[in-house]
C-alpha cells in the first residue's frame, strides 16, 4: 500500500512538473520555472545585486557632480571672457564661438537644475551676446 501511495505521489509530481512547464493563462504566459529560477538567483546573488545597486547609485552621484563641475567651469570661462571684454580685449570669431558654446552648455545645465546658482553670470552673458552682435555687424573681430 505504501509503495502504491509513493507511486501516486511521484506520478502526480511528474504530472505537476509537466503542467508547470506548459502552464499558460491567456493572454499572459506564466512560466513558473523562470519565476523559480529568478527567485533562486536573487537568493544566491542578493549580496552582489545589492553591491551593483549601490555602485549604480554612486555612479549617478558621480555623474551629477561631474555635470555640475562642467557647468561651473563654463561659468568661469564666461566670467573671464566678460572681464576681458570690460578691459577692451578684442577676440577672434573663434573665441566668441567657443564662449557661445560654453554659454549654451551653461544655460542648458541651469535650466535643468534650478537649484544651481545661475544669477552670477546672467549679466555677463547678456553683455557677451551684445558685443558678439556688434562685432558681427561691424565685422570687427580680431
Amino acid at each position: 500500500m505504501e509503495e502504491h501511495i509513493i507511486g501516486i505521489i511521484s506520478c502526480f509530481g511528474g504530472i505537476t512538473a509537466v503542467a508547470m512547464t506548459f502552464l499558460q493563462i491567456a493572454p499572459i504566459q506564466v512560466n513558473p520555472w523562470s519565476y523559480l529560477a529568478k527567485r533562486f538567483g536573487r537568493a544566491i546573488n542578493g549580496e552582489v545585486i545589492e553591491k551593483v545597486d549601490k555602485l549604480d547609485k554612486d555612479l549617478q552621484t558621480l555623474r551629477s557632480e561631474c555635470d555640475e563641475r562642467e557647468a561651473a567651469l563654463c561659468r568661469t570661462h564666461i566670467l573671464h571672457f566678460g572681464d576681458e571684454i570690460l578691459h577692451d580685449v578684442r577676440h577672434s570669431k573663434e573665441h566668441f564661438d567657443q564662449i557661445l558654446t560654453d554659454i549654451t552648455m551653461y544655460e542648458d545645465y541651469c535650466d535643468g537644475h534650478p537649484k544651481f546658482k545661475n544669477n552670477i553670470a546672467t549679466a555677463t552673458i547678456d553683455r557677451i551676446k551684445q558685443v558678439y552682435i556688434k562685432c558681427m555687424d561691424e565685422n570687427s573681430f580680431l
